[in-house]
């Protein structure tokens, strides 16, 4: 059987839970932006959306309280990884629809993202590594070095996935300065 380090379990659940409490924040912070982003997928009939905005932000919610306790990490990571391939497959199946224009609904008030499939790929590594949070983890306690590992484990994912979502972001006007 796989077991995972728990200093390794902590980092992972809590940047994925990091990103989720941001994810509900973002959400709450522009409402109805959040519910025409939400329709814009066209994956839903229209008078289900309002219904579904709230619920979504619940699961969200949930994942970010869940996934950093250790007796709750299972589910949350479970959740977590059910919601990031959710969102693979709505993002997924507006790509093959040739819709690359609508807005993804998964930045703060104010930004407009482009869906693109780099958020199937991102959504789905995330997914992945939220699944490995479900692990077992190997039975020892975490030391005070553990706990300074995690916090800047945590930290430095938590730029790494800000850098590289600035850079899709901003990827053609990167992309015409070099030129």
């Amino acid at each position: 059987m796989i077991a995972l380090d728990p200093a390794a379990s902590a980092v992972v659940a809590l940047g994925i839970a990091l990103l989720f409490g941001a994810a509900a924040l973002h959400k709450l912070a522009d409402w109805r932006r959040f519910g025409l982003a939400l329709s814009g997928f066209r994956l839903f009939p229209a008078w289900l959306v309002p219904a579904l905005a709230p619920f979504l932000v619940a699961l969200e919610c949930a994942t970010a309280v869940l996934l950093p306790f250790a007796a709750t990490r299972r589910a949350g990571a479970l959740l977590a990884a059910t919601l990031l391939a959710c969102y693979a497959l709505a993002i997924g199946v507006n790509l093959l629809r040739g819709r690359t224009s609508i807005d993804c609904g998964c930045l703060g008030a104010g930004h407009r993202q482009r869906i693109g499939g780099w958020m199937v790929v991102r959504n789905l590594g995330v997914a992945a590594a939220a699944l490995a949070a479900a692990l077992p983890t190997i039975p020892r306690g975490l030391t005070s070095l553990d706990l300074v590992t995690i916090a800047g484990a945590v930290l430095t994912l938590g730029a790494l996935y800000a850098a590289q979502d600035a850079l899709q972001r901003n990827r053609h006007t990167v992309a015409g300065s070099l030129q």
